[in-house]
């Protein structure tokens, strides 16, 4: 029986260790996202769930190293969710709140040679 757990401990010491060495090599050879990239969040709600996800999209930007533009696309905000928003967006120069119809207006904006270069 004590050989039944040393056999079980080890192989999770060695399922650790593989899972360790996994993420240092993910984080060594992934690509973080540039300047250049644009992270679009689609919000709704009211001013409560629009503050949660703005704060919790700014935190993971800090904290996290998240890189690029944060734009805010408004799919149904109350009046008072978008006062929030805005508020909450307004000393952030990477972060803009705006409706659907204009994400294309930040896309085209930040990076003008969107596509393959075959046009």
């Amino acid at each position: 029986m004590e050989m039944l757990l040393k056999m079980i401990l080890a192989a999770f010491a060695a399922c650790g260790l593989f899972l360790v060495i996994w993420a240092l090599m993910d984080a060594a050879f992934l690509p973080r996202s540039g300047n250049d990239s644009i992270h679009i969040y689609y919000i709704r709600g009211d001013s409560a769930q629009a503050e949660h996800t703005i704060r919790g999209c700014l935190r993971l930007r800090e904290k996290r190293g998240m890189r690029g533009m944060l734009l805010f696309a408004d799919v149904g905000l109350t009046p008072e969710a978008q006062t929030a928003a805005e508020l909450l967006l307004r000393r952030e120069p990477d972060a803009a709140l705006c409706s659907t119809a204009q994400i294309f207006d930040y896309i085209g904006r930040e990076n003008n040679g969107i596509g393959a270069g075959t046009d």
